[in-house]
């Protein structure tokens, strides 16, 4: 008896690491299973301006993350079917929309839409200017209807240019909200508090 009560406590003791288990689960992308299931089908309202009441999750190629995030509470209800669509329609998520979402939500509701660790010296010219010419300026954006984002303006607009990075583009541009992954926002707040080196 004592060799079996000793067999079934080494069996169940060892048996695996549940916390390794989960954390090594895989995570639910944003990008690439969230945002197709609120900018298409029953969803597509939300995106490229296609209703003048729906509020805008997307627009071409540009996700509006803060947008989707302030309405987690939405998702989650609908997922559980404890509450509808908000707006006009009858709006409901599938088996397999629901899951997605909820397993979304339960792993933090996180944008996966890029990042990095900065390291070193961020100036103007090497760092800023890129992130300025593949994100920013564009005919419909700065350098066309938007102003040129010149070094002096950055200068001027430091405290803004710090609350649209620290609120990951949700506050403070004077335009529409903007969806900046973290790589942005880690790059420019490091060459903020480096004092802005041209």
């Amino acid at each position: 008896m004592a060799v079996l009560a000793t067999m079934v406590t080494t069996t169940f003791t060892s048996c695996y690491k549940n916390k390794a288990d989960i954390e090594s689960l895989p995570m639910v992308s944003f990008r690439s299973e969230i945002v197709p299931i609120v900018t298409s089908g029953a969803c597509g309202c939300h995106n490229n301006g296609v209703s003048k009441t729906a509020v805008q999750f997307s627009h071409l190629d540009t996700v509006f993350y803060p947008a989707i995030l302030a309405r987690v509470t939405n998702f989650k209800d609908m997922a559980n079917d404890a509450g509808k669509h908000p707006g006009d329609g009858n709006v409901a998520f599938t088996p397999t929309q629901k899951q997605v979402v909820q397993t979304w939500i339960t792993q933090g509701a996180k944008d996966d839409g890029g990042g990095c660790v900065v390291s070193g010296a961020i100036t103007y010219n090497a760092n800023f200017v890129p992130i300025y010419n593949s994100t920013c300026k564009s005919s419909t954006c700065h350098g066309g209807v938007g102003p040129v984002l010149t070094y002096s303006i950055l200068q001027t607009d430091k405290d803004k240019l710090t609350t649209m990075m620290k609120s990951g583009g949700a506050t403070g541009h004077p335009g529409p909200v903007l969806s900046l992954n973290s790589c942005t926002t880690n790059t420019i707040l490091a060459w903020i508090a480096q004092g802005q080196p041209q």
